[in-house]
């Protein structure tokens, strides 16, 4: 064990730039100790279950003065990290909603006194313009990565754990602007270590405030054989603007995520599964093109694929083209998840929305009678990004689909799989409301090569 390790406790991950330190605490399935930070609040989108992320290779990787290394029980010469997801929702707000946040930690860190930060502008461009930073030398310190490329960062309130490790209540943020924000919980320190040469963060989140509310109307129920006619409405938004709709929807047993990643640090030698397909091969993906790789119709397909034969279907209409129809007829009966979402050039994300349809049989006396039946279901407004044009950015798009939601949340943890070692689409980008700390820490292992 390296002398980053040698401090005590659970972390899993530190980086060591020009004599500063980030430590990163290790996170698990356990709902009342696992370290993760739960939101609520909001509407929930549905993640997909399970969602597992699973990382082999190199541990250990140094680069333009800054170096990384992750500790798990595996060999020295292999490193092995494994993380189940133990929530089964992400919440998405509008500027009308509260933000309650909530953390469960290990008792390691019991009555140990926390600062709860709220990040303005964190995203996963600006995780990856401060991996690039931290990977090409360009900042003095990680201090100063980070402020360069957030737009703000707030000490919301500095708190004393309980016995267990606990948040001793749940805190509430007042409505929050559209944008992009972060929650940070890092140890405050015991005053015998320099606050800005060593910082310790126990746990880390990402979420979205949209602009507008998304309406689903669609029927709840669809008749074996029937195409599923969806029409979007986005609350409040101006009828100048241009706006680009998507839905997707996917088998219930079939909406689940695998990650699996492997590397030795080079780009040569990393592969990122998604469900058993190889997301880098299959989408072509490389350093150059990851931003630019696919249009809409190349996007439709590739999501087609990671869904799978017969477990779903998705539809990208035309630049503010609000009913869209998904060819669901060759789908087979069973329980269905739908999901929507609308972009705008420039803002990205601005609504999102989920709901349940399901598909019986039809009976035989029906015969070619292929009437549906149109209800207005309610529908939870959600953070799941179905893009548009997706040659401007790949994260948009694949966001804006709801893929968020697929394989690839492909969101929260497939977010590390794909931006974990190479520079994949932001296809990975789905869940980014979860896996914060370990994103930050592992997504590291791409960036330091």
């Amino acid at each position: 064990m390296s002398a980053a390790f040698s401090e005590d406790g659970p972390w899993i991950a530190v980086i060591e730039k020009n004599g500063n330190s980030v430590y990163f605490a290790d996170h698990n399935e356990n709902l009342t100790e696992g370290g993760w930070i739960l939101l609520s609040g909001g509407n929930e989108i549905q993640l997909p279950q399970p969602l597992n992320f699973t990382y082999n290779g190199t541990g250990s990787l140094k680069s333009a003065g800054a170096a990384l290394e992750l500790k798990s029980e595996a060999s020295e010469e292999e490193t092995e990290i494994t993380i189940s997801y133990p929530y089964t929702a992400h919440p998405f707000y509008t500027e009308k909603d509260k933000v309650t946040l909530d953390y469960k930690g290990p008792e390691a860190f019991g009555q140990k006194e926390a600062n709860i930060y709220l990040v303005e502008g964190l995203d996963l461009n600006s995780l990856d313009e401060a991996f690039t930073d931290v990977r090409d030398g360009n900042s003095v310190s990680l201090k100063e990565v980070f402020d360069d490329t957030t737009n703000s960062t707030t000490l919301i309130n500095t708190v004393t754990l309980d016995e267990n490790g606990d948040l001793p209540s749940s805190l509430t943020l007042d409505p929050l602007y559209a944008g992009s924000y972060g929650v940070v919980i890092m140890l405050a320190g015991d005053g015998n270590v320099d606050p800005e040469s060593e910082r310790k963060v126990l746990s880390a989140t990402c979420f979205e405030v949209l602009e507008y509310e998304l309406k689903i109307k669609s029927p709840n129920k669809l008749k074996d054989g029937d195409n599923l006619e969806v029409s979007l409405d986005l609350k409040k938004a101006p009828s100048e603007g241009n706006y680009t709709y998507g839905a997707l929807l996917i088998r219930e047993d079939a909406y689940r995520a695998e990650i699996y990643a492997s590397s030795n640090g080079t780009a040569a030698e990393t592969s990122v599964f998604v469900n058993g397909i190889d997301v880098i091969d299959e989408f072509d993906i490389n350093s150059t093109n990851y931003k630019t790789k696919l249009n809409k119709d190349e996007l439709t397909t590739e999501i087609q694929t990671l869904i799978g034969e017969g477990n779903g279907t998705i539809s990208i209409g035309e630049q503010n083209q609000n009913t869209l129809s998904l060819t669901a007829f060759d789908l087979p009966p069973g329980d269905y998840l739908l999901f929507a979402g609308a972009y705008e050039k420039g803002k990205g994300i601005v609504g999102v929305a989920q709901t349940e349809v399901s598909i019986r049989e039809a009976k035989k006396s029906d015969g070619s009678n292929k009437k549906q039946e149109t209800n207005n279901n309610p529908v939870t407004e959600i953070q799941e990004p179905l893009s548009q044009e997706t040659e401007d950015s790949i994260l948009d798009t694949a966001s804006s689909l709801g893929l968020e939601s697929l394989g690839p949340q492909i969101r929260g943890e497939a977010l590390q799989a794909a931006e974990v070692i190479k520079n994949p689409p932001k296809l990975a980008s789905f869940l980014i409301g979860f896996i914060g700390t370990l994103l930050i820490g592992i997504v590291i292992i791409k960036k330091l090569r």
